[in-house]
């Protein structure tokens, strides 16, 4: 049976529960028949997925595409499928596997998570990010949960080359700060799923000022990506029996990663400097 390409299948799990009824009818139709849908006309193919041509239309629009036609070249992988592109569940990791199989499932997941978000990465997107972050008076960084770590990952490079940035991690504190933020700062937030709800209110309340947004998820029509100026797509989809994986973290670490180093090549060397004084000065605290 053939596949759907993994890329295809990845847009579509970033935005499947965002749907509506006729749109996932046509989703399901995709992921189940990519053969027929890449070999049929849309009429054809709508009239199988039990859907409207427009529905169709939507549904590419919606992935990113310029029309239904542009989708439905992508929808067979332009080669043969690798151990990487097979689903790789962490629903039985725990059910008597020995270390290496446990290990090499992790790494797997965290290499895919990787790959599928490089693959997604665009390029517009990240620049428009890294503008807002180097002509920005204050940068707020936050994050809930286990996103916090990530978000104070980046506050500590933002700090470490010279740029203004906090990074609190009471949600009365974020609120305060995002309430005092004008046009010319910067709020970046760290949300995997985009509905954390204490995000969204703090994203609220600093748009109400003109704050440049900025927010990493993983998906692109949730309520936080919906109240960000700029987003940056992370493709994390494994789950793991208690819906936490290391692998949705790594890619955002790696996008903080880059726009560091981004950051770090311009302004003619400034942060550069900067960066070199504190590592000096943080020698003080190595034997």
């Amino acid at each position: 049976m053939q596949k759907i390409s993994h890329r295809v299948q990845v847009e579509l799990n970033a935005v499947y529960h965002t749907l509506k009824s006729a749109e996932k009818k046509a989703a399901d139709y995709l992921l189940l028949h990519p053969q027929q849908a890449a070999c049929h006309s849309i009429t054809d193919s709508a009239k199988q997925a039990g859907c409207s041509e427009a529905t169709l239309v939507r549904l590419a629009r919606k992935l990113g595409y310029g029309g239904y036609a542009q989708m439905k070249q992508m929808l067979l992988p332009a080669e043969a499928v690798t151990e990487l592109d097979l689903p790789l569940p962490y629903g039985d990791i725990g059910d008597g596997r020995d270390g290496s199989t446990v290990i090499r499932r992790v790494f797997c997941v965290a290499a895919q998570a990787l790959e599928d978000t490089m693959q997604l990465l665009d390029d517009e997107a990240y620049n428009k990010c890294l503008a807002y972050i180097i002509h920005a008076g204050k940068i707020l960084t936050a994050g809930a949960g286990d996103a916090y770590t990530v978000a104070y990952s980046a506050y500590l490079k933002f700090s470490r080359i010279g740029l203004t940035a906090i990074c609190p991690a009471d949600y009365d504190v974020q609120l305060m700060e995002a309430s005092g933020m004008g046009p010319d700062d910067v709020l970046f937030l760290i949300s995997h799923s985009g509905e954390t709800r204490t995000l969204c209110q703090v994203a609220e309340t600093a748009g109400k000022k003109g704050t440049h947004i900025i927010t990493v998820t993983n998906y692109p029509l949730s309520t936080l990506a919906k109240l960000s100026d700029c987003i940056i797509r992370t493709a994390a989809f494994t789950k793991n029996p208690c819906n936490e994986t290391v692998a949705k973290r790594i890619p955002e670490l790696c996008i903080i990663e880059a726009l560091y180093i981004s950051i770090l090549q311009g302004q003619e060397g400034r942060y550069a400097r900067t960066l070199s004084y504190a590592n000096e000065q943080l020698k003080k605290n190595k034997f």
